[in-house]
């Protein structure tokens, strides 16, 4: 079994890759989605996080405050990497335990911070999904409803594309220019039959 890091700035279209590799009966694992669960169920998570930055980060039900954690970490890099610190170790726990019950040739883990957290290093290849800024913006403001100075400041908090895809091992294109789908098959078959 081979595990492979999926990446990509946001509106690149990393989700767009993951869905394709789940059609294709490949396991994917959301890393987001599964670090948002973990921050929920996981109690050495739950209490380091309170113990840092205070119970008030919890609503009364238990539930993680996003929007609370969320202004705390916007620009502020020590908060930030604080919280990974905290989350990141549990997240490769849980992902490692839920390799070892995939039977699939290919596993992959999708995550935004692959490279900004220095999680590469846990995975045989990585691939980076990217497209053109204007694309990229046009597709974030209007998948969530923002502004283009808001989906800019976002993009400031993570590494330029150009800088991920020359750290990845294969970099898909999903712009008009590029077919996705024939990108992921041919990418897939070098995977499997080890022709990289």
């Amino acid at each position: 079994m081979q595990t492979i890091g999926l990446t990509g700035g946001i509106g690149a279209g990393k989700s767009t890759i993951a869905r394709i590799l789940q059609q294709l009966e490949y396991p994917v694992y959301i890393a987001d989605k599964e670090a948002a669960r973990l921050m929920n169920t996981d109690e050495p998570i739950v209490r380091e996080l309170k113990k840092r930055f205070g119970d008030g980060l919890y609503c009364p039900s238990g539930i993680l405050d996003k929007k609370k954690l969320a202004g705390l970490i916007f620009n502020n890099k020590t908060a930030l990497s604080e919280v990974n610190a905290i989350v990141h170790p549990r997240v490769m726990e849980d992902f490692r335990q839920w390799t070892q019950k995939q039977r699939a040739s290919l596993v992959f883990f999708e995550s935004a911070i692959l490279f900004e957290a220095g999680l590469d290093a846990h995975f045989q290849h990585t691939i980076c999904v990217t497209a053109p800024l204007p694309l990229r913006l046009h597709r974030v403001v209007l998948r969530d409803h923002t502004s283009a100075g808001k989906v800019e400041e976002r993009m400031k908090n993570q590494m330029d594309d150009e800088q991920k895809c020359r750290k990845a091992s294969f970099v898909i294109y999903n712009d008009e220019a590029h077919k996705t789908l024939e990108q992921t098959l041919s990418l897939i078959n070098k995977l499997e039959t080890n022709t990289i």
